[in-house]
């Protein structure tokens, strides 16, 4: 890989980087959005060092870039061959597989994570998120469902096991996920994921919806229903259900992850 290939892979990385996070949103499907800045900053100074890069090979005399030939004052010529050493501005080969994440964001473009790693990740489900400064508060009884966010949900759920909090009982809510089969026991799941940074750290937050038909697997859907406590009066069984009275069908967000 010559050092004007270098240069120019430098500038399409930087270029797929500042893509994923100005043109399009895709950044989102892996890391947070604080990211985006120091992101298109690094994207930035790798096509700034890339067309510095090129701008200085383009300007470089042809005898500069193929090895220098001087003569002393007594007519000697000093060719610079050290024994056969490649001094051409070449890299090593292997530099190529620079290419694979630029082809990987244009081509391929890996989607946000999905049923595939959350019926797999059962021994990572988050914990239940700790209640705000000023606990749970109530939730309205009339007016139509309640938006609620999966770890609100599931913190109130653990709330309601444990006796703490009698709000989530008989309160319509809306959820909003992504269909997870269920391999044992009744139902299925409607789950999002919880990224700390990065999608390599995230963990599924599920609730079992019982009493509606699953749709397909990933499929995005808001599900409205009431919370279900545990079969038999179980006690912080670490399964979080939900009462199923409708189901539909939605867009991605903008943002996969909570």
């Amino acid at each position: 890989m010559t050092k004007a290939a270098q240069n120019l892979l430098l500038i399409a990385i930087g270029a797929a980087v500042l893509w994923i996070t100005l043109a399009t949103d895709e950044y989102l499907n892996y890391v947070k959005p604080w990211f985006r800045l120091p992101l298109v900053a690094a994207a930035a100074a790798m096509v700034v060092l890339g067309g510095a890069g090129l701008r200085r090979e383009w300007r470089e005399k042809p005898e500069d870039a193929h090895g220098h030939d001087h003569e002393d004052g007594h007519g000697h010529g000093h060719g610079h061959d050290h024994g056969g050493h490649d001094h051409g501005g070449r890299g090593p080969r292997v530099a190529w597989l620079m290419c694979l994440p630029v082809l990987a964001i244009f081509i391929v473009a890996p989607p946000a994570l999905g049923s595939y790693t959350a019926s797999r990740d059962t021994g990572r489900q988050a914990q239940p998120p700790p209640p705000p400064a000023a606990g749970f508060g109530e939730l309205p009884r009339t007016g139509g469902p309640v938006p609620m966010t999966m770890g609100e949900f599931i913190g109130r759920s653990y709330e309601a096991q444990t006796g703490q909090s009698p709000y989530l009982r008989g309160v319509p809510v809306q959820l909003t996920g992504f269909v997870t089969p269920r391999p044992k026991g009744g139902g299925w799941q409607v789950t999002r994921l919880k990224m700390a940074c990065c999608a390599g750290d995230a963990v599924p937050f599920p609730v079992v919806v019982h009493g509606l038909e699953r749709p397909p697997a990933d499929a995005w859907v808001r599900v409205v229903g009431t919370w279900r406590p545990p079969a038999g009066g179980e006690a912080v069984s670490g399964v979080h259900e939900l009462q199923g009275q409708s189901v539909t069908r939605i867009k991605k967000p903008r943002n996969p992850y909570e």
